[in-house]
């Protein structure tokens, strides 16, 4: 019992602006949005007062396609970066490591990072 919780927290994203953002970006990108399981949600950037934050996680999903025996499964790299000020949050998915590193050290360049 304590394990499943302690699985659905983890998997928890706490913000449904942010699991909004990740899921319009799946379906702009062409993935599966009603499968998908959004996995290890962790802040790793912030600036003071707390305005933007930059946040990593993963994505389960399934390329989707016109053809079923097309689709392949696949674990996007995800890292969204949130200005409270404004109303819209950035979501980048990637299988790409170093372009996903990339993007890490460009949105939380200048800001307090987590190790």
């Amino acid at each position: 019992m304590f394990k499943q919780w302690s699985e659905r927290w983890r998997d928890w994203t706490g913000d449904r602006r942010l699991t909004d953002a990740i899921r319009a970006e799946l379906r702009r990108g062409g993935w599966a949005v009603h499968s998908a399981q959004i996995r290890d949600v962790r802040l790793v950037a912030i600036e003071r007062p707390g305005w933007v934050q930059v946040y990593r996680f993963a994505v389960e999903t399934t390329l989707h396609t016109d053809n079923p025996h097309d689709r392949r499964a696949a674990v996007l790299l995800g890292l969204s970066r949130e200005d409270g000020r404004k109303s819209r949050i950035d979501v980048l998915l990637t299988e790409d490591e170093s372009t996903w590193r990339e993007r890490l050290e460009t949105w939380s360049e200048g800001l307090i990072r987590r190790r």
